[in-house]
């Protein structure tokens, strides 16, 4: 790029030095440099949107496009044609100069396109590279950078009109140049006329008086010029007719005259003028040869004046700006270093927790002060939403009591009313009848099919667990219409120990190597033994769950930042997260003082009873899934479990919300990337995830197909409502959504999905694009609820309006959080 510039600035004024005859080098070289600034001013055009149509794209477009005015071929001059000089009308002699002056300034002012192009040179020389900036205030120096190359543009360009401009306003003055060549020839011209005048008369004498005279004035010519660096070298005597000129020798033979010049080497630096009867001809190479030097001198001195000018902008802008701006960006820098310590922190990392923390520390180091700043601030704003406690939602201010008992109980509190009915507790579920009797409304889910290989076949090791499904099941699960509520006992049995081993997910190896086939069957049929006959709360929503949560880690898929063992644990807690569930709620038992909440302080007692009875299970001797792990495993996964387990419970359902958008805030770049692996790095990270995963699969109903979402909820419904009458039964306050006189089904669904599942499907779905499939299903369901609900209750049209609302609000969200998650797959996949 310098050698071509180099070449487009100076080549043309190097040859008129030379003076060299012919063009065929120069316009062979022009047209290589001609080549290489049309292909960078396409290249840049069409790459750099900032370039395109500022200052440098219009010099460029002007330097470029001159340079067909420097090449001979195109429209560039010919140095092998001589500068010629007729005779014109009056007045016309100061316009010729005029014009030649305003071609001289178009063609400086063409070369000015050219000189711009020395300013993107500029930054690499050594003085303006500023070697002893602080490396880690990177913006100072970006805009040190784009301040100083905007003045020294301004400046450039402020130099450049100067030089081009200013020639412009004596184009119309008086010329002040050389016009004694014109005035010689037409003296000469004059001499020329008598001689001619002389001849027609035919007279002897004064044809020779007429030549004496003739030639005296070509001797006091020709000792005029002989102390000149230019003057003429030889001279004809002619007739001139329409602009052309024949020469004739017969009548005065001019050449016996001895010049002072000789004939130029380059034809170019001749001039020819044409007076009459008279054309003189004039070397003029040393004044083209001093004109290509000032020509060269001035575009050194423009060039030499920017440089000047910009070092001088540079230190100045180094002396004002920069140093002050270098001490606030790196208290900038430093703040915003202790304030990502402190996200750190709150997304449990700890300061000091591993080397990979430090580099994320100094991979900082190369972003912006500015940038940094912003995300710091939206950062903080995110935290500081998360973490103040907001009050009711507009949306309550119309809410009759129905729908403010579900608000209610989605937000944990347990605010109930109070039944008139008095009586004892009793048991609401006898352990005999099947789960049947309790489907609600829907299609069934599917037929009861015989094993395909019988227990003794895998006990003796002649079957493997994934010959035990039919093809139908084994298919089925492959899809989100898996229902395992019409599977008989042993199918579901099997299904369960089918996810754990036969899948293709990476947990599957890991349990095929260190659990034994047998021993996962007899912990999969003790955990169904152990599982009470609840409408809802049974053995085919534990396998339900289990289906779910295997889904899940294979859409995302959660090896990327989930351990094959943290996987394993996840699918056993999903199996047994419900075990021994009694129907009824953790507030239920701690307002009748049962035992179990005793026993567990009336902290989740359900869930500490499911793990305390599943963890009996997995260590007996025909079912210990864990016998062949040593101990630190057995207890890292034995954690895992159990914190999972108790995290199922409702009242943690809004803590996991906030820190799942806190995660998301802090590290929305990974998980928008589809890269959350980067982000999910401590072992409070992956266990909140962890807990994520099996909470929203235990309460994954409404996200499912319709049919489903529809016969899981009447399901669920029919459990709280017999609870309900339990409570009315014990005299005790009627929780919410437990009055079958109050609650409409329907409805309770609308506002569950509205205030419950909608904003954690929301978090999820930010943290994990690939599960916009569930926000998708929401969409649709909630308006499903919506019809449902008008069809058995028929609403007057003030409540319907004002439930379409709400049901609008929320379907919209989710419709834009599906479009969305879609993008981000897209966008990750390209």
């Amino acid at each position: 790029a310098a050698v071509s510039l180099f070449i487009a600035l100076f080549m043309c004024d190097i040859f008129a030095m030379g003076q060299a005859s012919t063009n065929t080098e120069l316009d062979a070289i022009l047209m290589v440099v001609f080549g290489i600034f049309a292909l960078e001013f396409l290249g840049l055009s069409m790459t750099d949107a900032s370039y395109l149509f500022g200052f440098f794209f219009w010099m460029d477009l002007l330097g470029t496009g001159s340079m067909v005015f420097d090449i001979s071929f195109l429209a560039g001059p010919d140095v092998q044609e001589p500068d010629l000089v007729t005779a014109a009308a009056a007045g016309s002699d100061r316009q010729n100069v005029v014009v030649v002056r305003a071609t001289r300034a178009a063609k400086l002012g063409a070369r000015a396109g050219r000189i711009s192009r020395v300013l993107k040179i500029l930054r690499f020389l050594p003085l303006l590279l500023k070697s002893d900036q602080d490396d880690s205030v990177k913006m100072a120096r970006v805009i040190s950078n784009q301040l100083t190359n905007a003045l020294s543009t301004r400046v450039a360009f402020l130099t450049i009109c100067i030089v081009v401009i200013t020639p412009l306003f004596t184009m119309f003055t008086y010329p002040e140049e050389d016009d004694s060549m014109r005035a010689w020839t037409e003296l000469l011209a004059l001499s020329a006329q008598k001689y001619h005048s002389a001849w027609e008369q035919r007279n002897a004498t004064l044809i020779e008086d007429a030549r004496t005279a003739f030639l005296i004035e070509v001797k006091r010519l020709r000792n005029f010029y002989s102390q000149l660096s230019y003057g003429p070298f030889h001279m004809v005597y002619g007739k001139s007719d329409n602009g052309v000129f024949t020469p004739l020798g017969e009548q005065l033979d001019l050449s016996g005259v001895e010049w002072t010049f000789d004939s130029p080497s380059r034809p170019s630096s001749s001039r020819i003028i044409t007076v009459n009867r008279v054309q003189t001809y004039f070397n003029l190479s040393r004044p083209r040869v001093l004109e290509a030097a000032a020509s060269l001198g001035l575009i050194l001195f423009i060039i030499l004046v920017m440089c000047v000018f910009g070092l001088i902008v540079s230190s100045s802008i180094s002396v004002v700006a920069l140093q002050p701006l270098e001490r606030m960006l790196t208290v900038v820098r430093e703040r915003c270093t202790q304030i990502f310590k402190y996200t750190d922190n709150l997304r449990g990392r700890a300061e000091d927790d591993s080397d990979d923390a430090k580099e994320d520390y100094d991979d900082m180091q190369h972003g912006s002060e500015f940038m940094l700043l912003e995300k710091v601030v939206s950062k903080l704003a995110a935290i500081a939403s998360l973490s103040i406690a907001a009050g009711e939602p507009e949306v309550t201010e119309n809410m009759n009591e129905n729908e403010l008992l579900v608000y209610n109980w989605t937000q944990g509190a347990h605010v109930a009313t109070t039944a008139s009915a008095t009586g004892a507790r009793a048991s609401i579920f006898p352990k005999a009848g099947g789960s049947g009797n309790f489907r609600g409304p829907g299609t069934p889910c599917g037929g009861h099919s015989p094993l395909a290989a019988t227990i003794d076949e895998l006990a003796e090791g002649r079957s493997e667990p994934r010959n035990m499904l039919p093809t139908a099941i084994s298919d089925s699960l492959e899809t989100e219409e898996f229902c395992p509520l019409d599977l008989p006992a042993d199918m579901r049995i099997a299904v369960g120990q089918f996810i754990v081993t036969s899948t293709n997910g990476p947990w599957a190896n890991w349990a095929r190597t260190n659990v034994t086939a047998p021993t996962l069957w007899g912990f999969v049929s003790e955990v169904e033994a152990n599982y009470k006959e609840n409408p809802f709360h049974n053995f085919a929503h534990a396998v339900d769950v289990e289906y779910t949560v295997c889904r899940f880690m294979d859409a995302l898929p959660a090896d990327r930042f989930l351990t094959d063992t943290m996987q394993f644990c996840l699918l056993i807690a999903a199996l047994g997260h419900d075990i021994g569930h009694l129907g009824v709620n953790n507030q239920y038992l701690i307002e009748m003082g049962d035992e179990l909440a005793v026993r567990y302080n009336d902290r989740s007692p359900l869930e500490n009873m499911h793990c305390a009875k599943l963890f009996k299970i997995a260590t007996a001797t025909d079912s210990n899934i864990f016998v062949q792990l040593d101990k630190d495993l057995y207890k890292e996964m034995r954690k895992s479990i159990i914190d999972v387990i108790l995290h199922t419970d409702v009242t943690k359902h809004n803590e996991m919300i906030k820190e799942m958008g806190l995660l998301y805030q802090v590290n929305s770049e990974a998980f928008d990337s589809l890269a959350p692996e980067t982000a999910i790095a401590s072992h409070a990270q992956v266990q909140l995830i962890a807990s994520v995963l099996l909470h929203s699969a235990d309460v994954s109903n409404p996200f499912k197909p319709w049919h489903l979402c529809r016969r899981y909820a009447f399901l669920c419904m029919d459990e709280f409502f017999a609870q309900g009458d339990l409570e009315k039964q014990a005299g005790v306050p009627v929780q919410m959504l437990n009055d079958r006189d109050k609650v409409s089904r329907p409805k309770s669904q609308i506002g569950f999905i509205e205030f419950f599942i909608a904003p954690m499907v929301t978090q999820m779905v930010h943290l994990f694009p690939q599960l916009g499939g569930a926000a998708a299903h929401l969409q649709i369901n909630i308006q499903k609820w919506s019809d449902v609900w008008q069809e058995e209750s028929s609403p007057g049209p003030d409540e319907i309006a004002k439930v379409a609302a709400r049901v609008k609000k929320v379907a919209d969200s989710m419709g834009t959080l599906a479009m969305s998650a879609q993008e981000f797959q897209q966008a990750a996949a390209t």
